[in-house]
């Protein structure tokens, strides 16, 4: 992050330093941390916790100290602030760690850093705000200067004796300089990007949920303007539940994205989206898309709340079972064509939706059969999260290659069984094309996937590959012949 500094010549530069924790030296909560653990985790133990909360924030957060073990948890600090700090110990400046987190923790973080003179903690009493304030007064009477960011600290800057802003808001920047003491350094936060909000909730990925279309298109129903407006609402539903179990599989997924070497840039493992934002605002975002989606279609409802709860079990542990994971992802982009024929009068094709399952839980294999191609004579770190490992080769190999094949064989069956004989197209047989370059498709994607080239997953890649754009093509136009 970037920082500004500034000294001020009437400072006393060598008062100590007394520095907060949350949101201050750490770019996270520390009780959030333990809050999202516990809930991922162990969320009976969350459970028996949260009642702690009817006595006081002290007593919930020593009931949820043992959930993360912040001396080897992957925490984002921060960095200009820990180099400030480590450069004013080094010149013989006394820093001192003082935070509401329980003590525990404090000292975990304390012990980490090394640096730090003292390091206090909340104990019976939460020591936020003037019970800080007044413990530091008691502790230090010559005078401090007190790193701080939010309104609680305004209290503590009041008895202290100089100011650093570490991630405050304007507003709080604002107050705590009208206190008229002097700020001695400043380190601003860099607020997200459009573009960094877009990553955390997947826009890239939303060209998935144009499967809600499939149905609507193959039912030739795109004349019919109510359809298409049902339809459209229902992708904008789908898409804020979406994004939102995104944001949900982050927080899950929180410390190992921090110890991934490009997940850790996230904008949740970064600590720059807090977690109690994240979690709040994907719960918004899922209520909103249920009463909407209720409104229009009860059975629309009901399969987005099944797919809701299908993706947060696979966030919540499924992801971890080999080739059972592939499958879900397999029927969660079917749900995406049982949504589509929801919003129609149309009845359910099971040859649609049989195809869908053996199709994309084919492609769900390719991407897993990448990473462990990629993984081979490698550590196995980044298949451990998954389940797999290196041996399974040849194992996801059968299996998603024969996933394949059995989708396309289904998709000839559909075509002679029962397509040509229905008369709704005048030239029925030139569908068999379509088959035959879905097939040229596949191949492609499990050649590039069994040589580790497949640098994404196969529906995201489908869209930036030209061979594939090519094919898709070639598939619009033997449509629209048949029609």
């Amino acid at each position: 992050m970037d920082a500004t500094a500034g000294h001020s010549a009437t400072q006393q530069p060598r008062l100590p330093l007394v520095v907060d924790l949350d949101g201050t030296l750490l770019l996270t909560d520390t009780l959030d941390e333990q809050i999202a653990e516990a809930l991922f985790r162990r969320p009976l133990h969350l459970a028996r916790a949260l009642p702690e909360l009817g006595r006081d924030r002290a007593a919930l957060k020593r009931a949820l100290a043992s959930e993360v073990d912040f001396s080897t948890a992957a925490l984002p600090f921060r960095e200009d602030l820990l180099v400030w700090l480590r450069d004013q110990a080094a010149a013989g400046r006394q820093v001192h760690l003082c935070s509401a987190a329980t003590q525990s923790v404090v000292d975990a973080i304390a012990r980490r850093l090394g640096f730090f003179a003292s390091a206090t903690g909340s104990g019976d009493e939460n020591l936020k705000g003037p019970a800080k304030a007044a413990h530091l007064a008691r502790t230090f009477p010559e005078g401090f200067v007190y790193v701080g960011d939010s309104a609680a600290d305004l209290a503590v800057w009041k008895v202290a004796s100089g100011v650093v802003l570490a991630g405050a808001s304007r507003a709080i920047a604002q107050e705590a300089r009208a206190l008229g003491k002097p700020v001695e350094a400043e380190f601003a936060d860099v607020p997200l990007s459009p573009r960094e909000w877009a990553k955390a909730v997947r826009v890239h990925h939303w060209s998935k949920n144009v499967l809600i279309f499939v149905p609507l298109v193959l039912a030739h129903a795109f004349t019919d303007p109510a359809a298409v407006a049902a339809t459209i609402i229902g992708l904008l539903c789908l898409l804020m539940v979406t994004s939102s179990t995104y944001l949900i599989n982050d927080v899950s997924d929180l410390q190992a994205d921090r110890r991934h070497w490009s997940k850790r840039r996230r904008a949740i493992a970064s600590g720059r989206l807090p977690i109690r934002l994240a979690l709040g605002g994907a719960a918004g975002a899922i209520t909103l898309a249920l009463v909407v989606a209720t409104l229009l279609a009860p059975g629309f409802a009901l399969t987005l709340i099944a797919y809701l709860v299908l993706t947060l079990a696979y966030s919540f542990g499924l992801k971890r079972i080999p080739l059972l994971d592939t499958l879900v992802i397999g029927i969660l982009f079917t749900t995406r064509l049982v949504m589509g024929m929801a919003l129609l009068p149309n009845p359910y094709s099971a040859w649609l939706l049989t195809f869908s399952v053996f199709f994309f839980t084919s492609l769900a294999i390719a991407k897993r059969h990448t990473e462990i191609v990629r993984a081979a004579g490698a550590s196995e770190h980044a298949l451990a999260s998954r389940g797999y490992r290196p041996e399974d080769a040849p194992l996801t190999l059968g299996f998603g290659t024969a996933a394949s094949v059995a989708s396309l064989l289904i998709m000839v069956l559909f075509l002679v069984e029962e397509l040509f004989h229905r008369g709704t197209y005048t030239q029925p047989r030139l569908l068999l094309a379509v088959p035959l370059l879905l097939a040229i498709w596949v191949g492609r994607i499990w050649l590039l996937a069994h040589r580790g080239e497949m640098r994404d997953d196969p529906v995201s890649f489908a869209l930036r590959d030209r061979v594939s754009i090519g094919l898709g093509f070639a598939v619009a136009f033997v449509f629209v012949l048949a029609l």
